[in-house]
């Protein structure tokens, strides 16, 4: 065997980068098959996952609307429950300052007797 000239040692060193770039080529040439692939995975998830978040946001906001509904009507109800209460505390008010002046003036008048009229005491 015959040691390798410089001009064989070019044409296989030629050989090899050609192989080499075609290596690279066809994987650059793969990647960007797999990485369009992945874009369009992301692009077709990423449209679910908006697409459920509408959803979502549109059933909670149905949810919210029809919450402010009841509140609104358990306020009408209490509010007309508490102007009853009102009404009747001021009744329960008036009635309590009567007895109470009943009752202090019974007291005064017993004094009156007890200290200006002792001889008419039963």
């Amino acid at each position: 065997m015959s040691e390798p000239t410089n001009q064989d040692l070019k044409e296989l060193l030629l050989a090899f980068e050609k192989k080499v770039d075609l290596s690279l080529s066809d994987m650059n040439r793969r990647m960007e098959v797999g990485f369009a692939e992945l874009n369009r995975k992301i692009d077709v998830g990423l449209a679910e996952v908006r697409g459920e978040i509408k959803r979502a946001e549109e059933k909670l906001t149905g949810e919210i609307n029809r919450l402010d509904t009841e509140i609104k009507s358990v306020e009408t109800n209490l509010s007309a429950k508490l102007d009853g209460l009102g009404k009747r505390v001021e009744n329960q008010e008036f009635v309590s300052r009567g007895a109470t002046v009943a009752l202090v003036g019974g007291l005064v008048t017993g004094m009156v007797k007890l200290l200006f009229f002792p001889d008419r005491l039963p």
